[in-house]
């Protein structure tokens, strides 16, 4: 027996229930969100929750615009998942230390200068002041980039939170439950196969992340989707070494509330493969090493791994296909995706419901690929 529903999501990342939760707030009844495993557990969880557009662009454009306006956008989502669900994201606005390295002097320098035109806080400082503010560093430092309004978050907590929130507002959510096939008719999609099971639908959005790609094959669309794996280990302290999120050349350090420091990340073509590696600790260690040399007598608590969703030009396709108006797709976010998530359910839910999205989406247009 078919079931009907509004809106279909498929993918439990944090697209997905950033996308459901935007819908329930807007009101849309009958949304339903597919998940063929767990929430959260592959791009999501490769994730250290910075949200660092700043640190992360060598030039100002688009996409830039676009990570600061989803920065800005958790400035108020912490407290209204919070009300909504007693959910703690842990957004922590802490700012950044961009450890520079003596070869990209000149190139720090005039990032610098461009985001300062743009109005935005960045201050240069010397090896000395970098040691003064976090005096655990490798004396061998010569100066960073401080980012004082870069912040971070907890992912895990946000993709609950959020999922929480979309089932409050009444979204149903599957997990485990893996989409099959599209039920297509001419140039609109009527629903998906789920299992020996029919879900009707007026729109379709798929953000699957790195499984994306392979999605859209079954109804003839190309998205050149490549899965990067990322690794992340994990030590415990009483008392962290760092008061600051920390970015080098190969790694970057996240201290938490509760005395955990992150250590990031790899970045690795491995296929469909997720899992951690011994090769993947010991590239993070040494990353860790090179920043605080202290770091190697700490207790390594975990580690884990995920798949991040990559397009060839590294931006995200957000927006409707032209031929099939009633799919929306929302993915290759790569590392920006707990950065971006929740604007871009927001935008998802403007398309839905046929407002001008808050943002223009013409440069992530899914259409650039075609042909």
């Amino acid at each position: 027996m078919a079931k009907g529903a509004n809106v279909i999501i498929i993918g439990g990342g944090i697209i997905g229930v950033a996308t459901a939760y935007a819908l329930t707030r807007a009101h849309v009844k009958r949304v339903v969100l597919i998940e063929r495993g767990g929430l959260g557990r592959q791009a999501s969880r490769a994730s250290a929750g910075m949200l660092v557009p700043q640190a992360e662009a060598e030039e100002p454009g688009p996409f830039f615009d676009l990570c600061l306006a989803a920065k800005d956008r958790y400035r108020g989502l912490a407290d209204e998942i919070r009300d909504a669900t007693g959910e703690d994201i842990e957004y922590c606005r802490w700012g950044l230390l961009y450890l520079v390295d003596p070869t990209e002097h000149e190139a720090a320098k005039g990032r610098a200068a461009w985001q300062r035109s743009a109005g935005l806080r960045v201050e240069e400082l010397s090896g000395r002041e970098v040691r003064a503010l976090e005096p655990a560093l490798n004396p061998e430092i010569g100066g960073a980039l401080f980012f004082p309004d870069e912040a971070h978050v907890r992912p895990c907590t946000v993709v609950s939170g959020l999922a929480a929130g979309a089932r409050a507002g009444g979204a149903e959510i599957l997990e485990n439950v893996e989409a099959v096939d599209f039920i297509l008719d001419e140039d609109r999609l009527r629903g998906v196969n789920v299992g020996g099971k029919t879900i009707l639908a007026d729109t379709v959005v798929a953000c699957a992340g790195a499984w994306s790609g392979r999605l859209l094959d079954r109804i003839g669309h190309r998205l050149p989707m490549e899965p990067v794996r990322g690794q992340i280990i994990r030590a415990r302290f009483e008392r962290p070494p760092l008061t600051h999120p920390v970015w080098g050349p190969v790694g970057y350090l996240v201290p938490r509330l509760n005395g955990e420091l992150l250590i990031g990340t790899t970045v690795e073509q491995a296929g469909f493969v997720s899992a951690s590696t011994l090769a993947g600790v010991a590239e993070l260690c040494e990353a860790a090493r090179t920043m605080v040399p202290n770091l190697m007598t700490a207790p390594l608590d975990r580690t884990w791994a995920g798949l991040r969703p990559r397009l060839p030009d590294g931006l995200p396709a957000i927006g409707r296909f032209a031929n099939i108006p009633n799919l929306i797709v929302a993915t290759g976010h790569y590392r920006n995706g707990i950065l971006l998530g929740p604007l871009t359910g927001e935008l998802i839910a403007d398309l839905i419901l046929d407002k001008e999205p808050s943002f223009p989406l013409q440069p992530f247009s899914p259409d650039r690929f075609a042909g």
